[in-house]
């Protein structure tokens, strides 16, 4: 390579040679002299090369440099966790995050394990995660003298809050889930949310440290089954003869759809999301498909108040699509605020919960077999239980600015800049589910 610096070690050009990614040359080869370097110390560059030249054909033991404090590694101008940076140039040119890697069992010093002061940077200790396959909703098929779904829907209104929208969310089976992003936030409780905070052990939400997570209270009417979330959905109860709809999960073009307002007012088009990482900031790039850029939309009534939160969103959050699971990433100066029903499901926390997510911190925000394993569950619980779960399918978003119990402002809505996120899998999976079951059997409760 002639890009090489100047008295490059044999191993490092050898090395060069096999580097996957489309980082910068030079940058490349700054990542490799450094973990040369580190492991000359320790006589782990036979280990290195082995594992290199054989492409993981052959068993290679831990190849381990030491952990930093936030056990991120700093090459030149651009700082990483170090197993990522290594997968990326060796193995997987298109890794993205540590969300799409998963270490072999064999791995001692595997990056989530911290064990110790050191951390294995073996790419071949390292596996990308893959997608599950999701097995599809079984649904009884509606019988024709069955009670109309509109005459359910409204007894559902007292259970939520409105916004201070004038906005409604209504299903049909020809109409499918209202577009309307205001309507999702009827699916709320009435009493303000409280707050929780990411915190460094939650999920590895930061790379390094502790901290205590303190769960919030009222935990929510949702349970998952004693073998967990990710255990077989069970089958629905039928009448004998019944017939059983089999609803598999659907791709979609985009895996998410975003909507940006400002207090109450919907700014600029919903952006599409097609690729597994999407940054939402404060910039001005409007072409690239991996970043929602807010910093050229414009809004007549924008205030003083939302103008000033704007100029501090910055470089804001980065969402990725991972193996079936939403993480929301703080990039940004300033926190984020995050309200994810399916989160909050997890942790047994109020539905209503906002998580405050600190700059470097990030948190699990869906997650699609938790998601699977609920709707199957209420499929046996009837169609008003089934269409509850829309809310699940929406998270929100503030950026610098919170909201709930805690905060001044107590709603979502109250926030200077903010978005709703739609994933759009799982609402066009529950839409199909609502439409095969089309309305209630004769005689069920709709109170």
């Amino acid at each position: 390579m002639s890009t090489l610096l100047p008295f490059t070690p044999p191993i490092v050009k050898r090395l060069v040679g096999y580097v996957r990614s489309d980082d910068e040359k030079v940058w490349a080869e700054k990542a490799i002299k450094s973990l040369v370097k580190k492991l000359k110390k320790n006589n782990q560059l036979g280990e290195l090369e082995k594992a290199i030249t054989n492409a993981g054909s052959k068993p290679t033991k831990c190849i381990v440099i030491p952990r930093s404090l936030d056990g991120r590694l700093q090459i030149s101008h651009r700082k990483g966790l170090p197993h990522v940076i290594y997968c990326r140039l060796f193995r997987y040119g298109d890794l993205q995050s540590h969300h799409e890697l998963k270490a072999i069992e064999s791995c001692e010093y595997a990056f989530h394990l911290k064990k110790g002061e050191e951390v294995c940077v073996n790419p071949y200790h390292y596996d990308k995660v893959p997608t599950p396959v999701l097995p599809p909703i079984l649904v009884p098929q509606m019988q024709s003298n069955a009670v109309p779904l509109d005459m359910i829907l409204p007894d559902m209104d007292h259970a939520f809050m409105n916004p201070p929208s004038d906005a409604t969310t209504r299903w049909s089976p020809t109409g499918g889930l209202a577009e309307d992003p205001l309507s999702s936030m009827n699916m709320m409780p009435e009493t303000p949310p409280p707050r929780y905070t990411a915190s460094y052990s939650d999920t590895e939400s930061c790379y390094g440290g502790s901290s205590v997570v303190s769960p919030a209270d009222s935990p929510m009417g949702y349970d998952w089954s004693p073998q967990g979330p990710s255990a077989l959905p069970p089958a629905p109860s039928v009448s004998p003869g019944t017939s059983i709809a089999q609803v598999p999960y659907p791709e979609t073009s985009a895996w998410c759809k975003v909507f940006y307002y400002e207090l109450q007012t919907r700014v600029g088009d919903p952006f599409h999301a097609t690729e597994n990482y999407l940054t939402i900031d404060g910039f001005t790039d409007m072409d690239n498909p991996s970043r929602f850029c807010l910093g050229l939309l414009t809004n007549l009534h924008r205030n003083a108040t939302t103008a000033q939160t704007r100029q501090h969103i910055g470089k804001g959050v980065r969402l990725y699509y991972v193996g079936g699971e939403v993480f929301a990433e703080c990039l940004s100066e300033s926190s984020v605020f995050v309200q994810s029903p399916n989160c909050n499901v997890r942790y047994g926390w109020h539905p209503a919960t906002v998580c405050k997510i600190p700059p470097g911190c990030h948190l699990k925000i869906f997650n699609n077999q938790e998601f699977a394993t609920l709707l199957a569950r209420k499929v046996n619980e009837g169609i008003k239980e089934v269409y509850k779960l829309t809310h699940m399918c929406t998270i929100r978003l503030s950026f610098v600015k919170g909201w709930g119990a805690e905060y001044r402002r107590q709603t979502v809505t109250s926030t200077p800049c903010w978005v709703e996120i739609h994933l759009e899998g799982a609402l066009k999976w529950l839409d199909t589910v609502l439409t095969e079951m089309g309305s209630l059997p004769p005689g069920s409760s709709t109170s």
